[in-house]
């Protein structure tokens, strides 16, 4: 009786097993590569925010307020930003606390992203001196609206006020653009929301806000923001600073 099973026939099926892995690991590839090509290789954790409503907290409805290990508001909670207005939060809505002291008056502001009047996603950040919030970098201007390193979108002012005391002096650094501002520190800067302006206005050069995204910059890490007492006044500069494409 013949043999059924050749060795030429075994080394048939190794060959075309072989060209179905071969297969498989080049298409697996080539999907790795192009989803890495379609968001620029960006940080999986940083997602694009459209942030509609950033104020101050002077009160809570709820002084136990937590954020649970799944990143949601643990209950139903209304923030307080002056007498006349409150954002509530309910419970299950994903949010970040950053801040951790929302029962103290003027200390934390908190940053959403808005659908109609409810909040979709939320965050509690420390508050600047005066009436600014400290930032992370901007990583793009486009249209009067920037997007910060961490994902958040907020409008800014068409001249961005660059605060850069220089070094055994009194005086700020002066900077020919902005680009050259954002060349030299890279990610290693600050931004400020300008709470009655209602937009980003100014950047402070070396410093970085705790919650801001590990720094890809290769110059030395630049020290966070130190706790600021909410009854500071904002310091202020007159050096203008030109976006770019103005």
């Amino acid at each position: 009786m013949r043999q059924i099973f050749s060795v030429r026939f075994f080394a048939a099926v190794g060959a075309v097993a072989g060209l179905l892995f071969l297969l498989t690991t080049v298409f697996t590839a080539r999907n790795v590569i192009d989803s890495a090509i379609d968001d620029g290789g960006a940080d999986p954790d940083v997602q694009p925010r459209a942030i509609d409503l950033v104020d101050v907290v002077t009160g809570s409805s709820n002084p136990a307020f937590q954020i649970s290990p799944e990143g949601l508001a643990a209950a139903d909670t209304q923030f307080v930003i002056d007498p006349t207005r409150q954002v509530t939060v309910v419970a299950g809505t994903p949010g970040i606390d950053h801040c951790g002291r929302v029962t103290e008056p003027g200390v934390c502001a908190i940053v959403a992203d808005l659908l109609g009047e409810a909040v979709v996603w939320f965050a509690l950040v420390p508050m600047g001196t005066g009436r600014s919030v400290p930032m992370p970098a901007i990583d793009t201007l486009d249209g009067g609206l920037a997007t910060l390193v961490n994902g958040w979108m907020l409008p800014h002012a068409p001249v961005l006020d660059r605060r850069c005391p220089a070094a055994g002096s009194d005086e700020d650094e002066v900077f020919e653009s902005y680009r050259q501002f954002k060349q030299l520190f890279g990610e290693d800067f600050v931004t400020l929301y300008d709470l009655d302006q209602r937009r980003l206005a100014a950047v402070v050069c070396r410093q970085r806000v705790a919650y801001a995204p590990a720094s890809t910059s290769s110059l030395p890490p630049a020290p966070t923001l130190p706790a600021i007492s909410p009854t500071a006044t904002s310091p202020t500069s007159t050096i203008p600073a030109t976006v770019p494409g103005t």
